[in-house]
């Protein structure tokens, strides 16, 4: 039995409060063509498993901490014969995944023509990231080829306390921005929802910056941080990918890698130079905390799907590995059709050039704006780095409002259940326990008193131990007061 990362247990609850659908769905799609020895393929995907067990764990709350345990099942490893390729993408990135009982990754084989084969996998991101797919592929290759693939000991959680120069970094730059201006049009999303995908390829734009002092990944971040401040947003919030890979687990498939916001606040008058040197200052600073979530080093921050309303995705990808006798085309940037935010920028930077996906919700913000936002970045990246930003060749467009549906209240004003007195004491005194406070009024806000993720989990075991009731954990989205939580235990238990 293992402890879940930090990151694992945000993830987790994410999904357990908002339901995130396919939006921790990772699919990657491997295309072989040549004649691939079906046998050797399907005994490579077992190899890979046996030597990755976290692809064959579920998750497991117990008192408050999540464990990863073994799976009911192993991850399925299938052989079908495709008329509809198409149809059994969309549908296994579709099928869903059951974090208590797993397994949350699965392999199918799917023979496509003659000499064509579809290697798809999909794990959960609870137990894959990007810089998995690196290791899959070479995985698989070795086990092909018929080298060994020696085990690899079980890579434990991070449950370490947050140090304090981490809450005081977070309680300094913490910026609660959930609404973000792209082409004009304001959007704002507050569940995961239906995603398209828009593609760039900017090879050719990312050749202007040498000898800025800067590496690619800073240079597109300070383009995008660019893009967004000419659109109006005066201090700009992207969220970054960042890996949390050490030496002793570089190896390792898992969720080596959190996403937290890095937050600009640049002049008409910064160069976009300028502002990617101060963009690499601040991501060196936020490197030191890059294992401690921000919601849980703040505190006080509602458990969200995303933590900014733009995030970017930046990977360089490793170098071809072979297959023997087979040509190997890998789709690196496979949509799962949802996003969590307003946009999310997915890039991969290959020796072929630098590809973009640019992930959107439709209900939130238009596919016109976003491939404009696209062009425009296109001609940032392509700019002067001496240009300054109120010098940029873009347009310059009013706001438009539009916003994701208002969740919908779970019952009408006056109609709210009620809970005895003695009910709400006894979940007062679990609150007080597990916020280590003397004092506390039945309608305070769990959030307010600097609760997150982990304290949602410790106060819900300890319902669940001491009144015998498994509270839902939208309650403490819907009404986090201890009036609220005993309330829904009133109604639960009736």
């Amino acid at each position: 039995m293992v402890l879940a990362s930090q990151a694992q247990h945000g993830m987790w609850i994410t999904e357990m409060m908002h339901g995130g659908g396919t939006a921790y769905h990772m699919p990657f799609a491997m295309w072989f063509d040549g004649p691939l020895d079906r046998g050797a393929m399907l005994k490579a995907c077992e190899s890979v498993l046996a030597r990755h067990p976290v692809l064959g764990c579920a998750f497991e709350d117990r008192d408050g901490e999540l464990h990863l345990v073994p799976a009911a099942d192993r991850p399925p490893i299938g052989f079908v014969r495709a008329a509809d390729v198409d149809g059994l993408v969309r549908e296994e990135i579709a099928r869903p995944f059951d974090l208590g009982r797993g397994p949350l990754a699965r392999f199918t084989l799917a023979e496509v023509g003659a000499s064509r084969h579809l290697l798809l996998f999909v794990g959960h991101h609870l137990v894959f990231d990007g810089m998995s797919k690196d290791l899959l592929v070479r995985d698989l290759a070795a086990a092909y080829s018929g080298g060994p693939l020696p085990p690899l000991p079980m890579p434990y959680g991070s449950a370490a306390a947050t140090p304090p120069e981490a809450t005081a970094y977070w309680h300094e730059h913490w910026r609660d921005r959930s609404t973000v201006v792209i082409d004009g049009v304001a959007g704002t999303a507050r569940t995961a929802g239906r995603g398209e995908t828009v593609l760039l390829d900017l090879t050719d734009e990312m050749s202007g910056w040498e000898g800025v002092g800067v590496t690619r990944f800073e240079l597109f971040l300070a383009a995008v941080h660019a893009l967004l401040f000419r659109y109006g947003n005066a201090e700009p919030a992207v969220a970054v990918a960042m890996s949390t890979r050490r030496p002793e687990t570089r190896e390792h498939i898992g969720l080596f890698a959190t996403e937290l916001p890095l937050y600009s606040a640049p002049t008409p008058d910064t160069t976009l130079a300028e502002l990617a040197h101060d963009l690499r200052a601040r991501l060196r600073d936020l490197n030191r905390f890059r294992d401690i979530p921000a919601a849980r080093a703040a505190g006080g921050i509602r458990p969200r799907p995303a933590l900014a309303p733009v995030s970017i995705s930046f990977r360089r990808r490793a170098a071809d590995v072979v297959f023997p006798g087979l040509g190997l085309v890998a789709e690196w940037k496979m949509s799962n059709h949802m996003v969590r935010n307003v946009l999310h920028l997915q890039a991969v930077d290959g020796d072929d050039g630098l590809r973009l996906t640019l992930h959107h919700s439709p209900d939130v913000i238009g596919r016109e704006h976003v491939e404009r936002a696209g062009e425009h970045l296109r001609a940032v990246l392509a700019a002067d780095p001496g240009l300054r930003l109120a010098d940029l060749p873009l347009p310059t467009a009013t706001p438009t409002p539009t916003t994701a549906s208002e969740p919908v209240p779970t019952s009408a004003p006056g109609e709210a259940p009620t809970a005895d007195g003695e009910l709400v004491e006894q979940v007062r005194q679990i609150w007080m326990e597990v916020l280590r406070i003397e004092e506390l009024a039945p309608d305070e806000d769990l959030y307010d008193l600097g609760g997150h993720s982990l304290t949602i989990t410790q106060i819900s075991a300890r319902i669940r131990k001491r009144l015998g009731v498994e509270v839902p954990f939208d309650v403490f989205l819907d009404d986090p007061t201890v009036a609220g939580v005993a309330a829904a235990v009133s109604e639960l238990r009736a």
